[in-house]
């Protein structure tokens, strides 16, 4: 006489999926989500770096106005 458990454990045990393919799925998944962060991070870089860029030239040239300024005889030395 068989156990009325055998067949749902045996089923179950069908089931599983290898230790292996799991392992292998998990690495496979973290790599993808390392590629995946590596390029969020240069985007946000570069995103930030083309905002800043024209702020970087306006305080620029702000200097420069404020040193023509402070200097009037500089000023006609720099064009």
């Amino acid at each position: 006489m068989r156990s009325p458990f055998l067949a749902p454990l045996l089923l179950l045990c069908a089931c599983e999926p290898e230790p292996e393919n799991i392992q292998a799925k998990a690495d496979s998944q973290s790599r993808a989500l390392e590629q995946r962060y590596k390029e969020i991070e240069a985007e946000a870089e570069n995103d930030v770096a083309a905002q800043v860029a024209p702020l970087d030239n306006e305080a620029d040239a702000l200097l420069n106005q404020l040193a023509n300024a402070a200097d009037p005889g500089n000023a006609a030395n720099v064009h």
